[in-house]
Protein backbone atom coordinates (compact mmCIF):
# COMPACT_ATOMS: atom_id res chain seq x y z
CA UNK A 1 0.00 0.00 0.00
CA UNK A 2 1.22 3.10 -0.94
CA UNK A 3 1.10 6.59 1.51
CA UNK A 4 0.69 10.05 0.07
CA UNK A 5 2.03 12.93 2.25
CA UNK A 6 -0.34 16.16 1.81
CA UNK A 7 1.69 18.98 2.58
CA UNK A 8 -0.35 21.92 2.69
CA UNK A 9 -1.21 25.65 4.68
CA UNK A 10 -4.37 27.77 5.60
CA UNK A 11 -5.22 29.43 3.50
CA UNK A 12 -9.06 28.70 2.34
CA UNK A 13 -9.36 27.75 -1.82
CA UNK A 14 -6.23 25.49 -1.35
CA UNK A 15 -7.26 23.26 1.38
CA UNK A 16 -10.59 22.21 -0.65
CA UNK A 17 -8.82 20.46 -3.51
CA UNK A 18 -6.86 18.22 -0.92
CA UNK A 19 -9.59 17.35 0.83
CA UNK A 20 -11.48 16.42 -2.50
CA UNK A 21 -8.54 14.39 -3.55
CA UNK A 22 -7.47 11.98 -0.34
CA UNK A 23 -10.37 10.53 0.12
CA UNK A 24 -10.83 9.47 -3.47
CA UNK A 25 -7.09 8.21 -3.42
CA UNK A 26 -7.57 6.43 -0.25
CA UNK A 27 -10.50 4.56 -2.27
CA UNK A 28 -7.79 3.52 -4.35
CA UNK A 29 -6.05 1.68 -1.71
CA UNK A 30 -3.36 4.41 -0.80
CA UNK A 31 -2.74 5.61 2.38
CA UNK A 32 -3.58 9.41 2.44
CA UNK A 33 -1.50 12.09 5.03
CA UNK A 34 -2.42 15.35 5.90
CA UNK A 35 0.74 17.77 6.85
CA UNK A 36 0.65 21.07 7.84
CA UNK A 37 -0.86 23.59 10.55
CA UNK A 38 -2.82 22.52 13.79
CA UNK A 39 -6.07 24.61 12.09
CA UNK A 40 -6.40 21.94 9.77
CA UNK A 41 -6.30 18.48 11.82
CA UNK A 42 -9.82 19.24 12.12
CA UNK A 43 -11.23 19.45 8.78
CA UNK A 44 -8.86 16.18 7.50
CA UNK A 45 -10.54 14.76 10.34
CA UNK A 46 -13.68 15.24 9.47
CA UNK A 47 -13.30 13.62 6.30
CA UNK A 48 -11.05 10.51 7.30
CA UNK A 49 -7.92 11.55 6.63
CA UNK A 50 -5.03 10.97 9.25
CA UNK A 51 -3.36 14.66 9.52
CA UNK A 52 0.32 15.33 11.01
CA UNK A 53 0.24 18.87 13.11
CA UNK A 54 2.96 20.79 12.78
CA UNK A 55 2.59 23.46 15.98
CA UNK A 56 5.94 25.66 15.11
CA UNK A 57 6.11 29.45 16.02
CA UNK A 58 7.06 30.14 12.14
CA UNK A 59 4.93 28.26 9.49
CA UNK A 60 6.74 30.26 7.42
CA UNK A 61 10.24 29.09 7.71
CA UNK A 62 11.73 28.08 4.45
CA UNK A 63 14.63 26.08 6.67
CA UNK A 64 12.36 24.49 9.07
CA UNK A 65 9.67 23.41 6.52
CA UNK A 66 12.54 21.65 4.73
CA UNK A 67 13.71 19.89 8.04
CA UNK A 68 10.00 18.98 9.07
CA UNK A 69 9.16 17.81 6.03
CA UNK A 70 12.08 15.60 5.08
CA UNK A 71 11.62 13.93 8.76
CA UNK A 72 7.74 13.23 7.89
CA UNK A 73 8.54 11.66 4.64
CA UNK A 74 11.32 9.58 6.10
CA UNK A 75 9.10 8.76 9.71
CA UNK A 76 5.84 7.74 7.36
CA UNK A 77 8.07 6.05 4.43
CA UNK A 78 5.90 8.11 1.87
CA UNK A 79 6.29 6.70 -1.89
CA UNK A 80 4.87 10.19 -2.84
CA UNK A 81 4.31 13.92 -1.80
CA UNK A 82 1.66 15.95 -2.94
CA UNK A 83 2.96 19.74 -2.00
CA UNK A 84 0.88 23.06 -2.26
CA UNK A 85 3.26 24.81 -4.44
CA UNK A 86 3.45 28.01 -2.52
CA UNK A 87 5.52 25.83 0.01
CA UNK A 88 8.80 25.50 -1.80
CA UNK A 89 10.29 24.94 1.57
CA UNK A 90 8.01 21.59 1.71
CA UNK A 91 9.26 20.95 -2.07
CA UNK A 92 13.16 21.37 -0.93
CA UNK A 93 12.07 19.12 2.07
CA UNK A 94 10.81 16.17 -0.06
CA UNK A 95 13.74 16.38 -2.46
CA UNK A 96 15.72 16.07 0.33
CA UNK A 97 14.18 13.03 1.86
CA UNK A 98 14.69 11.81 -2.00
CA UNK A 99 10.66 11.50 -2.58
CA UNK A 100 8.91 12.37 -5.82
CA UNK A 101 6.92 15.08 -5.48
CA UNK A 102 3.64 16.45 -7.15
CA UNK A 103 3.68 20.34 -6.79
CA UNK A 104 -0.71 21.26 -6.38
CA UNK A 105 -1.01 24.49 -8.80
CA UNK A 106 -4.50 25.76 -7.08
CA UNK A 107 -4.29 29.18 -9.13
CA UNK A 108 -3.99 30.13 -12.32
CA UNK A 109 -0.49 29.13 -13.85
CA UNK A 110 0.35 30.89 -17.36
CA UNK A 111 -1.42 33.51 -15.97
CA UNK A 112 1.15 34.03 -12.92
CA UNK A 113 4.32 32.77 -14.74
CA UNK A 114 7.09 34.86 -14.16
CA UNK A 115 10.84 33.72 -14.95
CA UNK A 116 9.59 29.94 -15.22
CA UNK A 117 7.30 30.09 -12.21
CA UNK A 118 4.45 31.32 -10.89
CA UNK A 119 4.07 34.46 -9.01
CA UNK A 120 3.24 33.29 -5.94
CA UNK A 121 5.88 31.20 -5.35
CA UNK A 122 7.97 33.42 -3.90
CA UNK A 123 5.76 34.77 -1.40
CA UNK A 124 6.64 32.52 1.15
CA UNK A 125 11.00 32.80 0.90
CA UNK A 126 13.26 33.68 -1.62
CA UNK A 127 15.40 31.99 -3.91
CA UNK A 128 18.44 32.43 -1.32
CA UNK A 129 16.84 31.30 1.83
CA UNK A 130 15.79 28.14 -0.53
CA UNK A 131 19.39 27.50 -1.68
CA UNK A 132 20.19 27.85 1.80
CA UNK A 133 17.41 25.52 3.11
CA UNK A 134 17.98 22.85 0.58
CA UNK A 135 21.78 23.08 1.93
CA UNK A 136 21.27 22.18 5.55
CA UNK A 137 18.58 19.55 4.18
CA UNK A 138 20.93 17.60 1.92
CA UNK A 139 18.58 18.61 -1.06
CA UNK A 140 20.41 20.09 -4.53
CA UNK A 141 21.04 23.80 -4.64
CA UNK A 142 18.30 25.94 -5.71
CA UNK A 143 19.65 28.04 -7.99
CA UNK A 144 16.09 29.14 -9.44
CA UNK A 145 12.55 29.08 -8.42
CA UNK A 146 11.92 27.21 -11.39
CA UNK A 147 13.95 24.19 -10.51
CA UNK A 148 11.64 23.67 -7.68
CA UNK A 149 9.06 22.94 -10.32
CA UNK A 150 11.16 20.82 -12.75
CA UNK A 151 12.39 18.72 -10.55
CA UNK A 152 9.04 17.33 -9.49
CA UNK A 153 7.26 14.34 -11.12
CA UNK A 154 4.18 16.36 -11.91
CA UNK A 155 2.95 20.03 -11.38
CA UNK A 156 -0.74 19.55 -11.53
CA UNK A 157 -2.57 23.15 -12.45
CA UNK A 158 -6.18 22.93 -10.61
CA UNK A 159 -8.09 25.03 -13.70
CA UNK A 160 -8.84 24.18 -17.39
CA UNK A 161 -6.02 25.36 -19.35
CA UNK A 162 -8.98 27.02 -21.86
CA UNK A 163 -9.22 28.93 -19.09
CA UNK A 164 -5.74 29.58 -18.20
CA UNK A 165 -3.67 33.13 -19.66
CA UNK A 166 -2.49 32.07 -23.28
CA UNK A 167 1.44 31.66 -22.74
CA UNK A 168 4.22 30.46 -23.68
CA UNK A 169 3.95 25.90 -23.85
CA UNK A 170 3.93 24.40 -20.38
CA UNK A 171 7.11 22.35 -19.28
CA UNK A 172 6.49 18.54 -19.35
CA UNK A 173 5.86 17.67 -16.36
CA UNK A 174 2.89 20.32 -15.93
CA UNK A 175 -0.79 19.22 -16.54
CA UNK A 176 -3.74 21.15 -16.26
CA UNK A 177 -6.02 18.28 -14.92
CA UNK A 178 -9.08 21.12 -13.92
CA UNK A 179 -10.38 21.26 -10.26
CA UNK A 180 -11.19 18.87 -7.81
CA UNK A 181 -14.44 19.66 -6.60
CA UNK A 182 -15.35 18.58 -2.63
CA UNK A 183 -19.20 16.60 -2.92
CA UNK A 184 -21.92 17.78 -0.43
CA UNK A 185 -20.83 15.74 1.94
CA UNK A 186 -22.32 16.96 5.96
CA UNK A 187 -23.77 19.13 3.55
CA UNK A 188 -25.79 16.98 1.31
CA UNK A 189 -29.42 17.82 2.05
CA UNK A 190 -28.95 21.78 2.39
CA UNK A 191 -32.23 23.32 2.09
CA UNK A 192 -32.05 26.64 0.09
CA UNK A 193 -34.47 29.91 1.37
CA UNK A 194 -37.70 29.46 0.97
CA UNK A 195 -39.29 31.29 -2.33
CA UNK A 196 -39.44 31.16 -5.77
CA UNK A 197 -37.47 33.99 -6.97
CA UNK A 198 -33.50 33.14 -8.53
CA UNK A 199 -31.32 31.94 -5.91
CA UNK A 200 -27.93 34.16 -5.96
CA UNK A 201 -25.14 33.03 -3.75
CA UNK A 202 -22.44 35.32 -2.18
CA UNK A 203 -19.27 34.46 -0.99
CA UNK A 204 -16.24 36.11 -0.57
CA UNK A 205 -14.16 33.74 0.36
CA UNK A 206 -12.85 32.20 3.97
CA UNK A 207 -10.07 33.91 4.92
CA UNK A 208 -9.58 37.33 6.07
CA UNK A 209 -9.66 40.04 3.25
CA UNK A 210 -11.43 42.70 4.74
CA UNK A 211 -14.28 41.84 2.81
CA UNK A 212 -17.07 42.84 5.61
CA UNK A 213 -17.69 46.46 3.98
CA UNK A 214 -17.98 44.77 0.60
CA UNK A 215 -20.41 41.84 1.54
CA UNK A 216 -22.53 44.34 3.10
CA UNK A 217 -22.58 46.51 -0.31
CA UNK A 218 -23.33 43.39 -2.23
CA UNK A 219 -26.31 42.88 0.20
CA UNK A 220 -27.16 46.59 -0.09
CA UNK A 221 -27.17 46.17 -3.99
CA UNK A 222 -29.63 43.21 -4.55
CA UNK A 223 -32.24 44.33 -1.71
CA UNK A 224 -34.45 45.90 -3.81
CA UNK A 225 -34.08 42.82 -6.45
CA UNK A 226 -36.34 39.58 -7.39
CA UNK A 227 -33.73 37.55 -6.14
CA UNK A 228 -33.67 35.51 -3.09
CA UNK A 229 -29.82 36.24 -1.70
CA UNK A 230 -28.01 33.47 0.23
CA UNK A 231 -24.52 35.05 2.00
CA UNK A 232 -22.23 32.77 3.24
CA UNK A 233 -19.30 33.80 5.50
CA UNK A 234 -15.77 32.50 6.57
CA UNK A 235 -15.56 31.85 10.48
CA UNK A 236 -13.75 34.97 10.79
CA UNK A 237 -16.38 37.20 10.25
CA UNK A 238 -19.52 37.72 12.56
CA UNK A 239 -22.95 37.48 10.81
CA UNK A 240 -24.20 39.64 13.55
CA UNK A 241 -22.56 42.35 11.74
CA UNK A 242 -24.19 42.19 8.76
CA UNK A 243 -27.02 43.99 7.86
CA UNK A 244 -28.89 41.60 5.95
CA UNK A 245 -32.28 42.83 3.64
CA UNK A 246 -35.69 40.96 3.79
CA UNK A 247 -34.89 38.93 0.56
CA UNK A 248 -31.48 37.98 2.17
CA UNK A 249 -30.30 34.96 4.28
CA UNK A 250 -26.61 34.82 6.17
CA UNK A 251 -25.11 31.60 6.69
CA UNK A 252 -22.09 30.22 7.58
CA UNK A 253 -20.14 28.32 5.25
CA UNK A 254 -21.74 25.88 2.84
CA UNK A 255 -19.98 23.19 0.65
CA UNK A 256 -20.18 24.64 -2.54
CA UNK A 257 -22.32 21.55 -4.20
CA UNK A 258 -24.84 21.47 -1.61
CA UNK A 259 -25.40 25.56 -2.78
CA UNK A 260 -25.01 25.88 -6.54
CA UNK A 261 -26.97 22.97 -7.19
CA UNK A 262 -30.33 25.61 -6.34
CA UNK A 263 -28.32 28.26 -7.81
CA UNK A 264 -29.14 30.82 -10.44
CA UNK A 265 -25.74 32.93 -10.26
CA UNK A 266 -22.85 33.26 -8.02
CA UNK A 267 -21.25 36.71 -7.04
CA UNK A 268 -17.58 36.07 -5.33
CA UNK A 269 -14.40 37.49 -4.52
CA UNK A 270 -12.63 35.65 -8.03
CA UNK A 271 -11.25 32.92 -5.48
CA UNK A 272 -10.31 30.07 -8.47
CA UNK A 273 -11.82 27.59 -6.59
CA UNK A 274 -15.01 29.43 -6.29
CA UNK A 275 -14.94 30.85 -9.82
CA UNK A 276 -14.39 26.99 -11.23
CA UNK A 277 -17.51 25.08 -8.59
CA UNK A 278 -19.84 28.08 -9.97
CA UNK A 279 -18.93 27.08 -13.63
CA UNK A 280 -19.22 23.41 -13.48
CA UNK A 281 -22.53 24.00 -12.04
CA UNK A 282 -23.20 25.59 -15.42
CA UNK A 283 -23.50 29.25 -13.98
CA UNK A 284 -22.68 32.57 -14.76
CA UNK A 285 -20.99 34.70 -12.23
CA UNK A 286 -20.01 38.29 -11.19
CA UNK A 287 -16.24 38.54 -9.79
CA UNK A 288 -15.25 41.06 -7.04
CA UNK A 289 -11.56 40.67 -6.30
CA UNK A 290 -10.38 41.32 -3.22
CA UNK A 291 -6.95 40.88 -3.53
CA UNK A 292 -3.80 38.36 -4.09
CA UNK A 293 -4.30 36.33 -7.41
CA UNK A 294 -7.89 37.27 -7.33
CA UNK A 295 -8.06 39.82 -10.46
CA UNK A 296 -6.23 37.52 -12.74
CA UNK A 297 -9.02 35.48 -12.29
CA UNK A 298 -11.74 37.95 -12.57
CA UNK A 299 -10.37 38.71 -15.92
CA UNK A 300 -10.28 35.39 -16.85
CA UNK A 301 -13.56 35.00 -16.05
CA UNK A 302 -14.56 37.93 -18.51
CA UNK A 303 -12.82 36.39 -21.11
CA UNK A 304 -14.71 33.19 -20.85
CA UNK A 305 -17.71 35.13 -21.26
CA UNK A 306 -19.01 33.17 -18.31
CA UNK A 307 -19.28 36.51 -15.86
CA UNK A 308 -18.53 40.07 -15.18
CA UNK A 309 -15.60 41.59 -13.09
CA UNK A 310 -16.67 44.50 -10.84
CA UNK A 311 -14.51 46.42 -9.39
CA UNK A 312 -15.22 46.97 -5.51
CA UNK A 313 -14.90 51.05 -5.59
CA UNK A 314 -17.61 50.99 -8.48
CA UNK A 315 -19.69 50.45 -5.90
CA UNK A 316 -23.19 49.16 -5.29
CA UNK A 317 -24.98 50.22 -8.84
CA UNK A 318 -22.03 48.39 -10.59
CA UNK A 319 -23.00 45.24 -8.62
CA UNK A 320 -26.33 45.17 -9.17
CA UNK A 321 -26.36 45.94 -12.68
CA UNK A 322 -23.79 43.14 -13.16
CA UNK A 323 -26.11 40.82 -11.44
CA UNK A 324 -28.69 41.94 -13.14
CA UNK A 325 -26.97 41.38 -16.63
CA UNK A 326 -25.63 37.98 -16.23
CA UNK A 327 -29.31 37.08 -14.93
CA UNK A 328 -30.77 37.87 -17.88
CA UNK A 329 -28.21 37.49 -21.13
CA UNK A 330 -28.47 33.99 -21.80
CA UNK A 331 -24.94 34.01 -23.62
CA UNK A 332 -23.26 33.95 -19.94
CA UNK A 333 -25.20 30.94 -19.09
CA UNK A 334 -24.16 29.22 -22.19
CA UNK A 335 -20.69 29.71 -21.97
CA UNK A 336 -20.79 28.55 -18.56
CA UNK A 337 -22.13 25.70 -19.18
CA UNK A 338 -19.48 24.89 -22.22
CA UNK A 339 -16.81 25.66 -19.32
CA UNK A 340 -18.59 23.25 -16.61
CA UNK A 341 -18.71 20.32 -19.21
CA UNK A 342 -14.89 20.71 -18.85
CA UNK A 343 -14.82 20.30 -15.16
CA UNK A 344 -15.36 16.92 -13.64
CA UNK A 345 -18.42 16.88 -11.16
CA UNK A 346 -18.04 16.54 -7.59
CA UNK A 347 -17.26 12.70 -6.29
CA UNK A 348 -16.12 11.89 -10.04
CA UNK A 349 -12.81 10.05 -10.91
CA UNK A 350 -10.57 13.36 -12.01
CA UNK A 351 -7.57 13.89 -14.02
CA UNK A 352 -5.12 15.04 -10.99
CA UNK A 353 -5.92 11.29 -9.13
CA UNK A 354 -5.35 9.51 -12.32
CA UNK A 355 -2.19 11.19 -12.65
CA UNK A 356 -0.96 10.53 -8.64
CA UNK A 357 -2.31 6.69 -9.30
CA UNK A 358 0.14 6.65 -12.47
CA UNK A 359 2.93 7.78 -10.71
CA UNK A 360 2.49 5.47 -7.82
CA UNK A 361 1.85 2.20 -10.21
Amino acid sequence: MSTVLFVTWDGGGNVNPVLALAPRLAAHGVTPLGFGPPSLAPRFGADGVDYVARDVPDPWDAAAMAADVRAACERTGADLAVVDYMLPGALVGADAAGVPQVALVHTLYRGLLRDGYPGPMDMAASVETLDAAAAAAGAPPVSRMADLLDRCARVLVTCPAAFDDEGPPAAANVRHVGPVLETAGADAGWVPPAGDDPLVVVGLGTTVMDEGPVLQQVLDSLAGEPVRVLATLGAHLDGGEVAAPGNATVSGYVRHAAVLAHAAAGVNHGGLGTVLATAAHGLPQVCIPLGREQPHNARAVARAGVGLAVDPADGAGAVRDAVREVLADPHYRKAAAALGATITRPGEPTPAEAEILGLLA
